[in-house]
């Protein structure tokens, strides 16, 4: 079994590091981040939209060198800000890039030094050697020619499995996909200068149309999907929970009663645990710490014509997507 290190403590690598402390904590061998210790200590025990973590969470210095004490392990904490600098030890042959920082293939495979052999993206890539959303594609994982690995977007993760039970059950014609998505911290807090002159508006007082990472990952990940497959996404001023709206024109007639059946289906079978079912009259908030990949609101089920539905689902976008990270990094651990 080898172990993992992870670069970049924002809000999907410090989920990440709570996770794997609290189920894998052996897998943990070191970190980086560029902040102080007393902030990553700060940030990792107390979280605005997650709250407190039950695992005690310290930091320590020794010898001139940081340490994280996440329970009862002791992690290296390193402050490099570039992947070539990080002297990470030995030990770790996998390195989590969640910086958001280095998500080109030629950036992240700076990592691969010493005895690191693989890198995993905790974002959408351009170029990496294959972007794996594991259940649609996982299959197609060879560890020795994808050593640069893109665990694509949440956005990702919750509308392949919308697609792929729409494909599987009655055949997709055209699709296209709209996600009513939380801020990020690449827009303005207040009005500032952005490349995207909609994300230079203050976040928390608009609407904000942009696009989305996903389409790309998306068709990557699904070749086969309709030509055209795209959409926009629209972000709004929440700080947590998104919903991914999919329309869609089918091969075969279906009604609402048979498309919540084959997402009912499918939630309690093969995707049991990906995909989950929404309670009645649910709002975003109440998705905040559900782990599932996306979480099908079947009362929101339409069926605009025999063969043109529009079916939409939740996601919490840290906690889902850091639970798929993790689910594939523990994978890989286990196979390098």
């Amino acid at each position: 079994m080898k172990t993992i290190a992870l670069n970049g403590l924002g809000r999907i690598g410090r989920l990440a590091v709570r996770l794997l402390a609290e189920r894998r904590p052996d897998l943990l061998c070191a970190l980086n981040d560029p902040a102080p210790l007393d902030q990553v200590v700060h940030l990792l025990r107390h979280d605005s939209v997650h709250g407190c973590l039950d695992l005690p969470i310290d930091g320590l210095q020794e010898a001139g060198q940081d340490f994280l004490r996440l329970g009862d392990r002791k992690v290296p904490l390193f402050h490099a800000p570039e992947p070539s600098e990080i002297p990470f030890p030995d030990c770790a042959s996998l390195v989590v890039e969640a910086s958001g920082r280095f998500t080109r293939r030629a950036d992240a495979a700076r990592h691969l030094k010493g005895a690191v052999t693989h890198v995993v993206i905790s974002a959408p890539s351009p170029d990496a050697d294959l972007t794996v959303i594991a259940p649609v594609n996982g299959a197609e994982l060879e560890l020795a020619r994808h050593r640069v690995i893109s665990n694509a977007s949440c956005t990702a993760h919750a509308t392949a499995p919308m697609l792929r039970i729409l494909d599987q059950a009655f055949g997709l014609d055209h699709a296209g996909m709209s996600t009513v998505h939380v801020v990020t911290n690449d827009q303005r807090l207040m009005d500032l200068p952005h490349k995207d002159l909609r994300r230079a508006r203050a976040a928390f007082m608009s609407i904000i149309p942009t696009t989305s990472s996903a389409f790309g990952a998306l068709h990557r990940v699904i070749p086969t999907l309709p030509e055209g497959f795209g959409g926009v996404a629209l972000r709004v001023p929440t700080l947590n929970v998104n919903l991914v709206d999919v329309v869609a024109t089918l091969r075969r007639d279906a009604d609402v009663a048979g498309i919540r059946r084959a997402f009912q289906d499918a939630a309690g079978g093969a995707w049991k645990g990906l995909v989950g079912i929404a309670d009645p009259h649910a709002v975003s908030s109440d998705f905040t710490g559900r782990a599932e990949s996306v979480v099908m609101d079947l009362d929101l089920t339409m069926a605009l014509g025999p063969r043109f539905v529009k079916v939409f689902g939740w996601h919490d976008n840290e906690t889902g997507y850091a639970a798929r990270l993790c689910d594939l990094v523990m994978d890989l651990a286990g196979r390098i």
